[in-house]
Parts: C-alpha cells; sequence; structure tokens
C-alpha cells in the first residue's frame, strides 16, 4: 500500500472550498490527518530508539563473550 503524504492530503482539504465537504467532515479528515502526521513521528522516533538498543545489546554481548 502506497503511504499517504500527509502534508499534501492536509492542503488539499484546507484549499476546497467550504461546499465541497460536509461541513462535519472537513474538522473530522483534519483530525484525522494531524494525528496521522503525530503518530509517524512517534514511531520515527521508536524505530530510532530500538536501533539504538540492539547496537547497545551487540557490544554488550560482544564485550560479555571477550570475558568467557
Amino acid at each position: 500500500m502506497k503511504p499517504i503524504n500527509i502534508k499534501i492530503m492536509m492542503a488539499l482539504i484546507e484549499k476546497e472550498p467550504g461546499d465541497q465537504y460536509v461541513p462535519v467532515l472537513k474538522p473530522v479528515l483534519m483530525q484525522i490527518l494531524t494525528e496521522l502526521r503525530h503518530l509517524h513521528r512517534k514511531n520515527s522516533q521508536l524505530g530510532g530508539k530500538v536501533a539504538r538498543y540492539r547496537r547497545e545489546k551487540k557490544e554488550l554481548e560482544d564485550a560479555l563473550a571477550m570475558y568467557q
């Protein structure tokens, strides 16, 4: 599945005339896209943490192997 470009989607929704969307739908779409953007950012940060923990684990395993 192709990832959604959140910034482009938000810009398209904001630029549309008010009558293109049901009045309730536009704020809901914007909220969903905002939450999705936050989740993308959080997921990216967690990926970095996991990579760091894996490197640290490998270093510790290597150090322990030297003493055995």
